[in-house]
């Protein structure tokens, strides 16, 4: 689906609930760093917590009653996305599901759907979209797209680039960022370039303290 294309229908919208707490479940510790970082401060009233697979996801809810939603990462380790999906609706019915994927295609989100998901969330969504579509989902709603609607207001940037970005504050080269995200280094060129046009940087150390004044990523931290 193309990013002009996609728009959005919202059902059984209420007002966002205070302290909803939400579960990240992500076997890419950058990515689920990331996603920590941001639904943190697109959602200043919900907790996020975070596991690095379906199974440590389990056990989370096992022993905490009060998460709303998960979210899930399509490719796990030992369990996809999918059968993740289904497992966690199994034991925790009322818990929402999202499903993570780093591929926007409509087969997944329908098998999403099918597999009991409220909403599916690709890296070609910038942060303040996931947000958006997470607000629906804690709301009672479901998340799907629908031509037409303008875009929300957030972040300008895509999970994607805001992984890239995280990196360019730690100095990374664009040949370090596409072996870290295992991504081609035009791909990488590519991401640093939308970066520097969404933020109004002219270079990496412009983009870097744009974004730290944005809120979008903390210090600069250099690599040992």
């Amino acid at each position: 689906m193309r990013r002009a294309d996609r728009a959005f229908r919202l059902e059984s919208v209420t007002n966002f609930s205070p302290m909803s707490r939400i579960l990240i479940v992500d076997d890419h510790p950058l990515y689920r760093e990331g996603m920590v970082g941001a639904l943190k401060k697109e959602l200043s009233d919900a907790e996020v917590l975070e596991a690095g697979s379906a199974e440590e996801g389990f056990a989370l809810l096992e022993a905490r009653h009060d998460v709303d939603m998960v979210l899930i990462d399509l490719r796990l380790p030992g369990m996809d996305g999918f059968a993740a999906l289904a497992q966690f609706g199994a034991n925790h019915p009322s818990v929402a599901r999202v499903l993570l994927s780093g591929y926007d295609e409509p087969d997944l989100a329908r098998r999403a759907f099918d597999s009991g998901a409220s909403a599916f969330i690709h890296k070609s969504m910038t942060v303040g979209e996931v947000a958006r579509a997470l607000r629906v989902v804690l709301d009672g709603g479901v998340y799907l797209p629908e031509p037409g609607a303008a875009a929300p207001e957030g972040s300008p940037l895509t999970l994607r680039q805001l992984e890239v970005l995280r990196l360019l504050g730690e100095g990374y080269t664009n040949k370090e960022i596409a072996n870290a995200l295992d991504i081609t280094e035009r791909t990488a060129k590519a991401h640093v370039a939308a970066i520097f046009e969404a933020l109004g940087a002219d270079n990496r150390t412009q983009a870097v303290v744009a974004a730290q004044r944005m809120g979008l990523i903390g210090s600069a931290v250099s690599r040992a």
